[in-house]
């Protein structure tokens, strides 16, 4: 149990979570508990809608940490 704990908090904001997530994900090598997973995927599908980075209102509804794995994967694409 100690070992999948120390796994659930490869996702950033499993440290807000009162119990730890039972199952894990992957985005681009990052870990990621299910919410955190569902929203990096809505806030990317939003931005590839868009072609662009969503504007203020539309980014208030996600957290720093999942517009931070979004843009990151994006822009490095462009690269």
């Amino acid at each position: 149990m100690i070992n999948y704990q120390e796994q659930a908090k490869k996702c950033l904001c499993c440290t807000k979570h009162v119990p730890l997530p039972t199952l894990l994900k992957e985005y681009n090598e990052i870990t990621l508990c299910p919410t955190t997973f569902t929203n990096v995927m809505e806030y990317k599908r939003i931005w590839e809608s868009l072609g662009s980075k969503p504007t203020g209102s539309i980014r208030k509804h996600f957290s720093e940490y999942v517009q931070k794995i979004v843009e990151a994967s994006l822009t490095s694409k462009d690269v």
